[in-house]
């Protein structure tokens, strides 16, 4: 090989491999990058899924523990609106012995990052009250799917529901 040929081959293989190194480098931080939106979707969807079961299951015996779930797990205006109205909820809950209960029956991450997420569910929920006669339509209803979007925020390593949108309310 001549002289003049190595000069030439030399900063050609060098660029070649940098080439390569620098494509490999940016393809594995593309794959971390989808591996950590992946992760954060899941831990949204488990968070959202265990919020949207808590806010549909209610009895008088354990409304004031619920509550303090509910507050406990969420953030911002929702957080601010729902303890605002909370109070009202509980009498009725207790007037009324309204007792709900709520399963995720289908759940789906609409969009999710490393700090927002937002998780589309679909929650049956059935309504009972000890109030009303049992002749009453309302006394046992039967059960109701409703469509919730959750949005949830994560702070300190958690994911807490910043907005809740059911049923009508969805844009």
């Amino acid at each position: 090989m001549t002289t003049r040929l190595r000069r030439i081959v030399r900063p050609a293989a060098v660029l070649c491999a940098v080439g390569v190194l620098s494509g490999t480098g940016y393809q594995s931080w593309l794959l971390y990058q989808h591996h950590r939106s992946g992760v954060a979707g899941r831990e949204a969807l488990d968070a959202a899924a265990s919020y949207a079961v808590l806010l549909t299951t209610a009895n008088p015996a354990t409304v004031d523990r619920q509550i303090t779930e509910l507050l406990d797990r969420s953030t911002g205006t929702f957080h601010d609106r729902y303890a605002k109205q909370s109070a009202e909820l509980r009498a009725m809950l207790i007037a009324n012995q309204v007792t709900t209960s709520g399963t995720v029956v289908d759940s789906a991450v609409k969009s999710a990052g490393a700090a927002t997420a937002t998780v589309l569910l679909f929650v049956e929920q059935t309504f009972t009250s000890a109030a009303l006669k049992p002749s009453d339509p309302i006394a046992e209803a039967p059960p109701d799917i409703t469509a919730m979007t959750i949005t949830l925020r994560k702070e300190a390593g958690r994911w807490l529901t910043s907005d809740v949108m059911a049923g009508q309310q969805q844009p």
